[in-house]
């Protein structure tokens, strides 16, 4: 099964496992996922030599034994941005890297699927500044260029850095500009601060009439740790340096109370405003993760 040898290569090429999932999760379906490029029917013109057989009717022709060609004209397409957390956060657990690991399969998926519809995308990585940005296209070259550059993300080690994606959100609102598809893959593990600016320009960008999908992304470990009662856990916070010790049984207890303050503070303001947010645990495997959002 295509879902089984995707999940297998995981740590192949992004390309290949991109082409997998895309296949299996397209595998009967004709519909657009992002409501992209389609063709219409227009008129028919009388056939000349030279044109493309392709585009005889010959159902038309058993019917009047006269050659037309079909034209279509095509909808507009659709662009996508893709906004990338790479701070210090998104590279926990730092065992596997599952969180950095799992956004980045996410958006080569995306991107795949985007590039077979004829709509563009293009990407911009952010850590404490702006790492990399691509360019709006749909060429088979951009797309594969993504790829190298996503690759390049996942064998860079992270330096500790604090998130400015709410920042260079805000400077690219004028940037992004009206009718397209903005994609956030973050840990929402910003300060009050930051959330707040944040959330100003999530605003700016829904009133220049662009749909966003919040994608947001956590491991399980950050919530609850299986480790045996009695146990002492030190955890250090990657981004304040902060160490902290605790026996498991309050760490869990604490986790459970901040999980509750997380909700209320940072996913219910997104609820409230009408934003398209996936709660993605990067523990489950990356078809079920796509096939949430899509």
């Amino acid at each position: 099964m295509l879902r089984k040898v995707a999940e297998e290569q995981a740590n192949n090429s992004l390309s290949i496992l991109a082409e997998e999932i895309s296949q299996e999760l397209y595998h009967g379906k004709h519909r657009s996922a992002f409501h992209g490029y389609s063709s219409e029917f227009k008129e028919y013109k009388a056939y000349q030599t030279g044109d493309n057989l392709k585009q005889v009717d010959w159902k038309l022709y058993g019917r009047t034994d006269k050659l037309f060609t079909k034209h279509f004209h095509d909808e507009s397409n659709i662009s996508a941005y893709f906004f990338i957390d790479l701070s210090s956060s998104m590279f926990f657990p730092r065992e596997n890297l599952e969180k950095i690991n799992k956004s980045i399969q996410i958006i080569s998926v995306l991107c795949k699927i985007l590039q077979k519809q004829r709509d563009k995308f293009g990407i911009l990585g952010i850590s404490n500044e702006l790492l990399w940005e691509s360019p709006l296209s749909n060429t088979k070259g951009h797309l594969h260029e993504i790829y190298t550059q996503l690759e390049d993300l996942v064998q860079r080690e992270s330096l500790e850095k604090i998130s400015q994606l709410p920042i260079i959100l805000s400077n690219k609102v004028a940037a992004i500009g009206q009718r397209k598809i903005v994609f956030i893959l973050t840990d929402l593990l910003f300060s009050d601060q930051d959330y707040a600016l944040f959330l100003q320009s999530l605003s700016e960008i829904k009133a220049n009439k662009n749909s966003i999908k919040i994608l947001h992304v956590w491991d399980q470990s950050e919530r609850q740790q299986d480790s045996a009662p009695g146990s002492i856990l030190q955890y250090k916070d990657i981004e304040t340096n902060q160490v902290l010790s605790l026996p498991i049984e309050e760490w869990n207890l604490l986790q459970v109370k901040q999980q509750s303050v997380f909700i209320d503070q940072r996913i219910n303001p997104l609820l409230s405003k009408g934003y398209h947010y996936h709660s993605l645990c990067v523990n489950d495997s990356l078809f079920e993760l796509i096939r949430q959002i899509i």
